[in-house]
């Protein structure tokens, strides 16, 4: 199998390229300029360097490949909406009219499960949950429009697939966790919520694993599905957890979810109105997160893609704990 992959220096993408190589398969990717990949030159993956929103770009990547994973995107709480946009919406709008041009079989699009983000509780939600009548960033917007898309490609000659992770973790994870411990290193770290909130994670060999079976299982094409890890964890425990055995400060000032929420509105409205740069400390979609439920079901990969997590949430830990004591913490990656 030939397989393109989006993204190839992002931390779930590298992951499933080591282990697209390991099963013996041909590997593309598409990466910004100025993004190094020497690590992927060194496996053998060719590379090309361009941005996804040029259509010649797109074109040269999909040529000859059976299978593409789409997992390139923009992810952050905050920014101009033109950015999210074009490089959530309109790359992926070239990427499947490249799929079809070059008769690529199936494209399998990263989403998120921010794409249903409503500021509401989430409690084993499925893929019934409807979209926002209203979002809370554009990050959150443009996922849902680009799935919309991905899935309305869908058909004879494009078997198109949507696969929502939620809270990726593992080592080489340099973003999510990382940016928890660098913030309560530094002493910035609040909690935000009465800290009961549970929350799914998706350990990083876990969702590699989904994305191999959602390239190839018969009953995928044409749907959405979550993937997760067995079980949610209660979110300010598992981050108290992990900072206690870094032996990192946890935070001791607790922010009650509606001041957060408050405090995040004022901010984004500054941030727009007087065209700061940079993202704000707190955004309404940061304090849903960090104080909402957001857990989710997996039963319908496990019925169509035959997916179990084969990596619990103690080995993961002990994986991580590994990797950073090997790398140092996130301040010195």
């Amino acid at each position: 199998m030939k397989a393109m992959v989006t993204g190839g220096a992002g931390f779930l993408a590298g992951h499933l390229i080591e282990r697209l190589l390991r099963d013996g398969h041909e590997v593309r990717t598409v990466e910004l300029p100025g993004r190094h990949t020497p690590e992927l030159e060194k496996w053998g993956v060719e590379v090309i360097k361009g941005d996804l929103r040029n259509q010649d770009i797109c074109a040269r990547a999909c040529g000859g490949i059976w299978v593409v994973f789409h997992l390139a995107a923009l992810a952050a709480p905050f920014g101009p909406r033109e950015l999210f946009w074009s490089t959530n919406v309109t790359a992926t709008d070239n990427i499947i009219a490249a799929c079809k041009m070059a008769g690529v079989r199936r494209l399998v699009q990263v989403s998120s499960a921010s794409a249903v983000c409503d500021g509401k509780n989430h409690v084993m939600a499925d893929e019934s949950l409807p979209y926002p009548k209203k979002f809370l960033c554009h990050y959150s917007e443009t996922k849902a429009e680009s799935e919309k898309r991905v899935l309305a490609a869908n058909g004879p000659e494009l078997e198109t697939v949507v696969i929502r992770p939620h809270a990726i973790w593992g080592p080489r994870d340099h973003t999510l966790f990382p940016r928890i411990i660098v913030r309560a290193q530094q002493g910035r770290l609040f909690q935000i919520g009465d800290g009961t909130n549970e929350h799914s994670l998706l350990y990083v060999e876990n969702g590699v694993d989904a994305l191999i079976s959602a390239a190839t299982a018969k009953a995928a094409p044409g749907k959405i599905y979550f993937i997760v890890d067995d079980k949610p964890v209660v979110l300010w425990e598992f981050i108290r957890r992990m900072l206690k055995v870094l032996k990192v400060p946890a935070p001791r000032r607790v922010i009650p979810y509606p001041a957060a929420y408050a405090i995040g509105a004022a901010m984004e409205a500054v941030y727009s109105v007087m065209k700061l740069k940079g993202e704000p400390t707190v955004t309404r979609y940061v304090a849903v997160k960090l104080a909402k439920n957001h857990s989710y079901s997996s039963k319908r990969a496990q019925f169509d893609l035959g997916y179990w997590p084969r990596v619990y949430t103690e080995e993961g830990l002990r994986k991580v704990y590994k990797w950073i004591d090997e790398k140092g913490l996130p301040e010195r990656l």
